[in-house]
């Protein structure tokens, strides 16, 4: 019965190695995850953000949005909306920004365009708000957390 004692010490020490695995995840930075902003009620941005050994990279997707006249329903062109990689993204505890490559924003009239800054504010719990830079944006757009 000597031999028992450690194989069920193994055990359950096995079974807290794998119950606590969650929770080494909620020890992630808190802007680490898929930020969505919405806009006229349609997606309008999907930032996602990763940190791996101590480095912060993603994307961001910004929806291209449009309407044909001011009476129209605003719709969502999935064609020209593509996910651009983060350039120099910095956390600095609860702010994060970064720049963007505005080249193929609208070509070709945007080809040699400077990349834009942008700059993301925690205002709550899997809650922050995005401002471009560039053009004032007031408080920016909302943004939620899906990885929460």
């Amino acid at each position: 019965q000597a031999e028992e004692v450690p194989l069920r010490l193994i055990a359950k020490l096995f079974l807290v190695a794998i119950l606590m695995g969650p929770a080494a995840t909620a020890a992630d930075p808190p802007f680490a995850g898929t930020w969505r902003g919405n806009m006229y009620d349609l997606p309008a941005v999907v930032l996602t953000v990763k940190v791996e050994g101590g480095k912060v990279s993603g994307t961001i997707l910004f929806y291209l949005l449009h309407r044909n006249t001011e009476h129209d329903p605003w719709e969502v062109d999935m064609k020209h909306s593509n996910p651009l990689p983060l350039i120099e993204p910095k956390f600095d505890g609860k702010t994060l920004s970064f720049q963007v490559s505005h080249r193929e924003a609208h070509p070709p009239r945007t080809l040699n365009d400077p990349p834009v800054a942008f700059r993301m504010q925690l205002t709550g719990e899997g809650e922050a708000r995005l401002k471009n830079l560039v053009e004032d944006q007031g408080e920016g757009l909302k943004m939620t957390c899906d990885r929460r």
